[in-house]
């Protein structure tokens, strides 16, 4: 998949990035908001470094925050990234969602098309998912956070579950034009999940091992359907897989086309002309 261009990063800006990231890492809702919010102050010394034992809890086969969540505003009932990415009811037999994703323990959902489709962030569920995959890198990987390294993170734990819903757009667009498409929740989250992991690839500054491992806990899905993006790491497999999903891989490959490159403009046309409305929900 090619790199992101100017188009597509403006629109990404349109979702108020920066102010995401500002919540997710400070907690910086406003005073009036419906839960006062007590900011997190003081987590970082005079060399920008993050105190650990402020937040982290490194007793236990796991790391785990030592953050009142209630007293910060947040009303999230889960606690740790594991909450998000283990099994949960299956939905085989659901023919046609209109909410993908729509169980509460989610960091984001798409709601399908009625002029136009609409991504909901739920920035609690979201901000628990980042922190507490950051006390699980100190407690067992001994890393040392900078407050620019926090942030890079929590930029691309926004943009995770971004890209996911934006690809469900993007099948959600696709399937009023074919008409063989038939939806597959499985395939769909793993395709979901799969270009999620390859379009935060392309965001990450650099191959640093803090990102990468930052990123193996982010996609350690154990969900049905989910799990099965590893089968789609590469862009080929991933790209192949799309083009059969909605159904354009038979009819051009016999009239001798390569399928591959227009699938990938199909999709990053829908991503910078997204057509939807974007909202935040605690």
């Amino acid at each position: 998949m090619r790199q992101l261009n100017k188009k597509l990063r403006k629109e990404i800006q349109r979702f108020n990035l920066e102010e995401l990231i500002e919540k997710i890492m400070y907690n910086s809702f406003s005073k009036d908001s419906k839960n006062r919010r007590e900011p997190f102050e003081n987590w970082f010394d005079k060399k920008e470094k993050l105190i650990p034992n402020l937040i982290c809890e490194c007793n236990g086969q796991y790391g785990e925050t030592k953050i009142d969540w209630r007293r910060h505003g947040n009303s999230s009932p889960f606690r740790n990234f594991r909450d998000f990415l283990s099994e949960r009811d299956d939905f085989r037999n659901v023919k046609d969602c209109e909410i993908f994703d729509s169980r509460i323990n989610t960091l984001g959902t798409y709601r399908r098309m009625q002029s136009p489709g609409e991504i909901t962030l739920y920035i609690d569920n979201i901000q628990v998912f980042f922190w507490s995959i950051i006390c699980e890198m100190i407690c067992h990987k001994k890393y040392i956070f900078t407050r620019e390294k926090i942030e890079e993170l929590a930029k691309l734990c926004i943009l995770k579950t971004l890209y996911h819903e934006l690809f469900h757009h993007f099948i959600d667009v696709q399937s009023r034009f074919m008409k063989d498409f038939h939806l597959d929740n499985y395939i769909d989250e793993a395709l979901a999940v799969a270009c999620s992991r390859h379009m935060v690839g392309f965001e990450a500054q650099g191959n640093q091992a803090f990102v990468s491992d930052f990123l193996e806990l982010a996609y350690s899905y154990k969900l049905p359907g989910y799990c099965d993006w590893i089968e789609y790491k590469s862009d080929e497999q991933f790209l192949l897989k799309l083009s059969e999903y909605i159904t354009i891989l038979k009819p051009l490959s016999i009239l001798g086309q390569e399928v591959t490159p227009i699938t990938e403009s199909m999709l990053y046309s829908i991503f910078e002309n997204p057509n939807i409305d974007f909202r935040i929900q605690t």
